[in-house]
């Protein structure tokens, strides 16, 4: 079915998108193009399931796809590119196209493996991930995806690295309201094979508002509270909210100093029905 590609994930390191990935349609142009470049470089690569959540680097010819994991005995095991990929939560593959790289990162189910070092209460631990190479070599390189607020997230690296860059800034809040911890935002705490942490990656999804343009079409704006941070904002699909005098979002592009505001007034003459006023005019 062909769609249109919904922006998903945006990656933040230092207050810059890094990459962005999307949910698209198997038969979107879109993931067929970039299916495509990727398999110039990788021919022989292949994927138990669709090719609908994929990723694209703002820097350098670089792509991800994400796709489930099978057990050994389902029919598509024999897509499975190597044993160690088998009964996983899902895997990630990135490919460098100018230099024809690529690496892997297994996303464990809950349970199969246990943090590196402790994690605070205050955080929930959402999902733990490790790296293999080309070869499939495990790279004991374990990344922990973490939700809780900003402050919490910024106490525990600040502890484990003391000189540590953050994605976004300390009072900059983050969405973990959501039922579905797949909607919330995550803060990716990445280790070295010592168990040293190296860094941090935002890993947040954007809120989606539909609003209408000035064509009366109605479209699709992303935003978060960290937008008016992101330095490279123009470079992507993020806006920084703007809402109307009463706190109502309204499109980025409509100047708030044109919004004509009207009520309706009751006819001045009793003959009932209402008058379009204008509000600044009462």
């Amino acid at each position: 079915m062909s769609s249109k590609p919904t922006l998903y994930r945006i990656w933040v390191r230092n207050k810059k998108v890094e990459h962005r990935t999307y949910l698209a349609g198997t038969d979107d142009a879109e993931s067929i193009k970039i299916k495509n470049e990727i398999l110039k470089v990788f021919p022989d690569e292949v994927y138990p399931f669709p090719f609908n959540i994929w990723g694209v680097s703002m820097e350098g010819n670089k792509y991800s796809v994400h796709n489930c994991s099978t057990a050994p005995d389902n029919k598509n095991s024999g897509e499975m590119q190597n044993n160690v990929l088998y009964n996983k939560n899902f895997i990630k593959y990135f490919y460098d196209l100018d230099t024809a790289t690529k690496k892997i990162e297994i996303v464990y189910k809950k349970g199969q493996v246990l943090p590196v070092v402790t994690v605070p209460d205050n955080l929930r631990v959402d999902y733990i991930t490790d790296h293999v190479d080309a070869n499939f070599a495990l790279m004991n390189t374990q990344a922990i995806y973490v939700r809780g607020t900003t402050e919490d997230a910024y106490t525990w690296a600040e502890s484990l690295k003391s000189d540590i860059v953050m994605p976004i800034s300390k009072t900059t809040k983050v969405d973990i309201s959501k039922t579905n911890t797949m909607d919330d935002d995550l803060f990716k705490f990445q280790f070295n094979a010592s168990k040293e942490l190296v860094e941090v990656i935002g890993c947040f999804k954007p809120e989606h508002y539909c609003v209408y343009g000035d064509n009366q079409d109605i479209y699709t704006e992303y935003t978060g509270d960290y937008a008016n941070e992101i330095t490279n904002i123009s470079d992507t699909e993020l806006i920084k909210p703007q809402t109307d005098n009463h706190g109502n979002r309204i499109a980025a592009a409509v100047n708030k100093a044109n919004i004509k505001e009207y009520v309706l007034v009751p006819k001045s003459d009793g003959s009932g029905g209402y008058d379009k006023v204008l509000l600044k005019d009462l």
